[in-house]
């Protein structure tokens, strides 16, 4: 799902200027291919976060077991360069909902909890857009090849995080409303193209992703009643009272 959700993403709708629109009444097609990852993403922390709270029910080691799980999800969605999604279990499990519940971390496993802290720490250290760039080809190999006509060298695939992209061009934006109508403007419109062209880029190294759909995955996740943020920090105290 993240990668063709990724695939179809329209790059120029990432601009702070689009971007900023969607919201507005009548507005909503303009970044229409935008809004579905975000949403998507927004489903994946709603859901990851859901399971881990599961029901009242639940011991704390039945619901260890679900962290563990997902920490072993995360693991496979860095080995498989799905930044997104990695992103978005991380989140999840470092929320004020589940980062609290105290008993349950306990039962989780020392290896996943080191696996939790390494991945954890890779993030925070490198950011996401360091995770990114650090098998990026320089931008003189990719022009020397375009020269050539020969294939443009491509960057590992992987499925990024969109909002590193949103928030660089939102910075951008910002940027560009300060010094409009002076020659710095052109400087920040190149840092707008180089951004797109990025994306662009990567969604060519997308492509090299071959994964079959699995239909029984898709049908439970679009069907799980996900929790409202409110809705799982009571749960959350409910499970483990606040001492």
């Amino acid at each position: 799902m993240d990668v063709e959700l990724f695939k179809k993403v329209v790059p120029h709708q990432c601009r702070a200027s689009m971007w900023s629109q969607r919201n507005k009444p009548g507005k909503e097609h303009l970044t229409s291919t935008v809004c579905a990852t975000v949403k998507h993403f927004n489903c994946v922390v709603t859901c990851v976060i859901t399971t881990c709270l599961g029901d009242p029910s639940m011991k704390a080691r039945d619901r260890a077991k679900v962290v563990e799980h997902w920490i072993k999800v995360a693991e496979e969605c860095r080995a498989l360069r799905n930044f997104s999604s990695l992103h978005a279990i991380l989140s999840a499990l470092r929320s004020t909902s589940v980062h609290r519940l105290n008993k349950t971390w306990k039962k989780v496993s020392r290896r996943n909890r080191r696996t939790m802290q390494k991945l954890c720490k890779e993030e925070d250290h490198s950011g996401i857009r360091g995770l990114l760039t650090e098998e990026k080809p320089s931008r003189l190999a990719t022009l020397i090849l375009r020269l050539r006509g020969a294939q443009k060298r491509l960057p590992k695939k992987c499925v990024p995080f969109l909002g590193t992209f949103l928030s660089d061009l939102d910075k951008l934006g910002t940027a560009m409303d300060c010094v409009k109508g002076t020659h710095v403007s052109l400087e920040i419109e190149k840092e707008e193209q180089n951004v797109m062209e990025e994306i662009v880029l990567r969604q060519e190294a997308a492509k090299k992703y071959k994964f079959e759909p699995k239909q029984q995955f898709e049908v439970w996740f679009q069907a799980l009643e996900q929790l409202s943020e409110t809705e799982s920090y009571i749960l959350s105290c409910q499970l483990e009272p606040r001492s």
